[in-house]
């Protein structure tokens, strides 16, 4: 099968359809959950679909512009804001009448909160929006030497990397970079033990995140050190993440992958396939090898129906995106996480597509 094939409906030169994103979204925020294609107030909001929310929604203003996808972005940076707490932690889970459910401190959580506000200052869309995710990088950033989680610390440099554009003169962003990508590879360094060429004895969930930080580390860096983890570490999850006649089959999140163990084939989740193009896309933007773009287009396919099940995740009726696949089929539920996930693989390409004119 040839992914270009799946793709025949997609013009990454086009804008993408925000229909379902403004489905989930009221007042608050973007609803985590739906139920079927409807959003399911019982479940609430997170901070984490909040925070990509926002990241997609600057991005695709950026490439396509118009302002609804900024007011948006005002939603989801207001809900930001509302969950930050005095020592610049963010509480996760909001319920539907605006209680919140949780402890506050999700590092997780943090991470793509920090990536998002960063990438907002750094694409300065409107004085509001740039004005406000300056103010709370100011007030956050004192945590990231605190943090232990690594998939916390990925996200951050993600973030780190767009600061660090917007203030190339600023050593403080500089150092955190140093000091984050160095923490990823001495994790690389210890668990990539003979085939296993990977940061962790195990592969989980938002794998992709490692390499594609790692190469945003060597463009601000040029530290070789950082793209040949990011590469060696992407051919790696490649190999691990494909069925024998290639087709992308992300590590289920029914188990997952554990060295030596047995592989989880479901549940397979859309935020894994969109990892996996932006960290192909950000190795070919460096690279130009034109094998990391292949790549990108299979995983994109995935969504599209080349997968192992052989069925679309990209809903064309609702312009929302099913929630995986597991061992029936597709999961009909569409929430927060897929359909803002894939759009950030979308806005990835079309970021290449559009300068590449």
């Amino acid at each position: 099968m040839d992914p270009n094939e799946f793709l025949s409906k997609v013009d990454f030169k086009k804008p993408p359809s925000l229909t379902f994103l403004k489905r989930l979204t009221n007042h608050t925020g973007i609803i985590q959950h739906a139920k079927f294609a409807v959003p399911d107030r019982n479940l609430g909001y997170s901070v984490d679909d909040n925070a990509r929310g926002l990241l997609v929604s600057v991005f695709y203003h950026r490439l396509f512009g118009g302002e609804e996808a900024l007011d948006l972005g005002v939603t989801y940076l207001s809900f930001i804001d509302h969950a930050k707490t005095t020592e610049g932690w963010f509480y996760n889970f909001l319920s539907f009448d605006n209680k919140f459910l949780d402890q506050a401190k999700t590092e997780d959580g943090f991470g793509r909160v920090f990536w998002a506000l960063s990438y907002t200052a750094f694409a300065a869309p409107r004085r509001d929006l740039t004005l406000g995710a300056k103010n709370l990088v100011a007030e956050v950033k004192g945590n990231i030497q605190k943090l232990e989680a690594s998939r916390a610390k990925a996200y951050c440099l993600a973030g780190l990397t767009y600061l660090s554009q917007m203030e190339p003169n600023n050593e403080e962003w500089k150092k955190d970079i140093i000091f984050l990508a160095d923490s990823l590879v001495e994790l690389y360094k210890k668990n990539a033990v003979g085939n296993w060429r990977w940061f962790e004895p195990y592969l989980t969930y938002a794998n992709g995140i490692f390499p594609y930080v790692l190469t945003l580390s060597y463009q601000a860096t040029f530290n070789n050190i950082y793209l040949e983890a990011a590469k060696k570490s992407l051919e790696f999850l490649e190999k691990e993440t494909a069925t024998k006649e290639g087709i992308p089959s992300p590590i289920g999140q029914g188990g997952w992958y554990f060295k030596g163990k047995r592989k989880a084939a479901y549940d397979q989740q859309p935020l894994e396939a969109a990892d996996m193009v932006i960290a192909n896309l950000g190795l070919y933007k460096v690279t130009f090898d034109h094998k990391y773009q292949e790549a990108a287009k299979k995983w994109f396919a995935w969504y599209w129906g080349y997968n192992a099940a052989g069925l679309e995740i990209y809903d064309e009726v609702t312009h929302g995106c099913f929630d995986g696949i597991n061992p029936e089929g597709v999961n009909l539920n569409q929430g927060a996480e897929s359909i803002v996930t894939y759009l950030m693989a979308y806005l990835a390409f079309s970021d290449i597509e559009l300068k590449l004119g």
